[in-house]
């Protein structure tokens, strides 16, 4: 950036060029600041060569006359203008028509990059597309996250992409789909309200064209919400819908033909040619315009940040239909998973021996009563894979897979089932523990647990960046131990501790299934028009073991809203205190039964316990049965 002083212009004199809008009154008033020459529009070639020249005029003269003031490399500065909102802000110019002259007296004459678009000036910004608000606004009517959000949300459901040719400086070639972009020479000036942290230079000798391109409607959405955030966007971490070309020259053309607005006019054209003429703008900065103090060098680097942008074949797929709900895998990253996944849903050794190791060390933890040896067995256990697998079967209503899954899940139930029923006819232990009880009695939040292990499945297989030890951990936790608990239940003949913890494994397995479906839909890894079958089925299946699940939700709603009503701790009785201990309750019958274990200093007489059940119901707000264990206390 070279700086020259007004000392070193006045040989050349201080132009102020106008139009018809310039009042006398002003006129005076600018003639007692400074020895100024007025030129009318008529006479705008007046001024010679280097000369500073203020331009009192609208966007649209500044634009005639900008290449007249390139050829004489005038040091241009823009005074406050009715018309001439658009150069005011690229120029950083802002307040009363005096104040800014007086700070254009002492203002340094800059060097700046030129940005034409098709041999015409851009003040601020070419936008091409839909482009929401990443391009610099109009200062005279700013955006608010309220307007930029409902006019993002018009015509949803009819965006789509448009292809585009672009062509770097250096002769790059690329082919992509997009729904807008912007290009920007700088984005330095304090009136421009700018997504981004970074400052784009004055005099790099490059452009920045960033590009919208969402795969699907929720990714337009979510970007949306980014925009909205108050942290801005770094352009060395764009979000996934967001790409940057940055370099000399552009090329960009449409098949079709492209509607752009240069500087807030509409134009058509077939090609957009974007050119930067290295440090040939000799400017006036304004008093908003923020100025680097270090040196601006020319950089010759051309960068292409193309992230998740659509290109070639990905292009040509989402190009000129409408935008999908879900963004749709590429070719490649499906093949590869579901190569991984059709190996995964085989029987195999490896597999049905970690099967019986699993199942054998959660027997171990459920007869011990012990939670980590169960974690451990959770860990362990390898049912992650078909299950997942299966999913991806009922996504892609993929036959073959959906077979080869289901037998490998019914493999591993039966070695689960033997293994179980084994242990309990020879384990010489035939009372239920807490661990064993806890999968007996399934509820709507078991329900929930299992579509959050599916999520989290099918997210870490879609995900190399995940580890996927964790999707065998949320998925294994709600598998194994009900399976275990199903085998004692069948060995010991007890048909409501095996039917309660099937109606849990059902769920488990539906609900992932599932969950992990809809994950690998929303991923794109399968279109909806083939995953409606497949999931259609689960669907079903879970609103049918819904019912009993509900049934048992409420029921446990019911049996917590009575332990919160009755009383614990000493209770002060007509002749006697007591100490209630514990509290259970069955709701098997009407009214419910309460059961309390209590101790007090004699034994408790009849009438001590219609007491003691008038105030427990008294509290419950509900007639009840009490059953009473009292044990002396002395």
């Amino acid at each position: 950036m070279k700086d020259d002083t007004l000392r070193n212009t006045t040989a050349a004199g201080l132009y102020l060029i106008h139009d018809a809008g310039l009042e006398p009154e002003t006129i005076e008033e600018l003639s007692e600041l400074a020895d100024i020459i007025f030129v009318p529009w008529a006479e705008r070639d007046n001024p010679p060569p280097l000369a500073r020249v203020l331009l009192y005029l609208g966007d649209e003269a500044i634009r005639d006359l900008a290449l007249q003031a390139l050829e004489q490399q005038w040091g241009v500065g823009i005074l406050p203008h009715p018309e001439a909102s658009r150069a005011m802000a690229a120029m950083g110019v802002k307040g009363e028509i005096l104040a800014v002259f007086d700070h254009y007296l002492n203002a340094p004459v800059i060097g700046a990059d030129a940005l034409t678009c098709n041999g015409e000036l851009v003040f601020s910004s070419v936008v091409i597309g839909r482009v929401l608000a990443l391009r610099p606004r109009d200062i005279n009517r700013p955006q608010t996250p309220w307007s930029t959000l409902t006019g993002a949300l018009k015509g949803l459901s009819k965006l789509r992409l448009s292809p585009y040719k672009i062509t770097t400086g250096k002769d790059r070639v690329i082919q992509l789909a997009a729904l807008g972009m912007v290009a920007l020479g700088q984005t330095q000036s304090a009136l421009v309200e700018r997504a981004f942290s970074e400052q784009l230079g004055i005099a790099d000798g490059r452009v920045a064209l960033v590009v919208l391109a969402p795969r699907s409607i929720l990714s337009y959405l979510w970007f949306l919400l980014r925009l909205l955030w108050p942290q801005k966007i770094s352009l060395t971490q764009l979000p996934a819908s967001l790409s940057l070309v940055r370099t000399d020259r552009l090329h960009i053309s449409a098949p079709e033909g492209a509607e752009y607005i240069i500087d807030g006019k509409p134009v058509h054209a077939g090609e957009i040619e974007l050119q930067v003429q290295e440090g040939r703008l000799r400017l006036l900065p304004g008093p908003a315009l923020l100025l680097q103090h270090e040196e601006h060098q020319v950089v010759d680097k051309e960068t292409v940040r193309l992230n998740h942008t659509p290109v070639e074949e990905g292009a040509r797929a989402l190009a000129d239909v409408p935008l999908p709900l879900f963004s749709h895998a590429t070719e490649e990253e499906y093949r590869e998973l579901f190569v991984s996944l059709r190996d995964n849903a085989k029987a195999t050794h490896s597999f049905q021996v970690l099967m019986i190791l699993s199942v054998l060390l959660a027997l171990a933890g459920m007869y011990a009563n012990s939670a980590p040896v169960i974690i451990g067995a959770m860990i362990l256990a390898p049912l992650m894979l078909p299950i997942v697998s299966l999913a991806m079967g009922l996504a892609r209503t993929e036959s073959n897979l959906i077979r080869t899954s289901m037998h490998t899940l019914s493999v591993g139930v039966l070695w689960g089932l033997a293994c179980a029923v084994f242990v309990a006819w020879a384990m010489p232990l035939d009372v239920p523990t807490a661990e064993m009880t806890a999968r007996m009695s399934p509820t709507l939040m078991d329900l929930f647990v299992a579509v959050i292990s599916g999520v989290a499945g099918a997210y870490a297989y879609a995900k190399e960046e995940v580890a996927k030890s964790l999707a065998g951990v949320a998925i294994a936790v709600a598998l194994v131990p009900p399976l275990s608990v199903v085998g004692i239940g069948l060995g010991w003949g007890d048909w409501s501790m095996a039917g309660g913890a099937m109606l849990l494994l059902i769920t488990n397995l539906v609900g992932i299934a599932l969950a992990a479906s809809a994950t690998f839909l929303v991923l794109g890894f399968a279109p909806f028009r083939r995953a409606r079958a497949g999931i259609g089925v689960s669907l079903l299946i879970m609103l049918v073991i819904s019912a009993p699940l509900t049934l048992s939700f409420y029921s446990l709603v019911q049996k917590d809203r009575i332990l919160e009503h009755v009383p614990t701790g000493e209770i002060k009785l007509s002749d006697v205190t007591v100490n209630i201990s514990r509290v259970d309750v069955a709701l098997n019958q009407q009214p419910h039964l309460v059961r309390l274990v209590l101790s007090a200093n004699r034994m408790l007489r009849t009438s001590d316990v219609e007491e003691l059940k008038a105030v427990v119901s008294d509290r419950v707000g509900e007639p009840i049965l009490l059953e009473v264990q009292s044990n002396i206390r002395r």
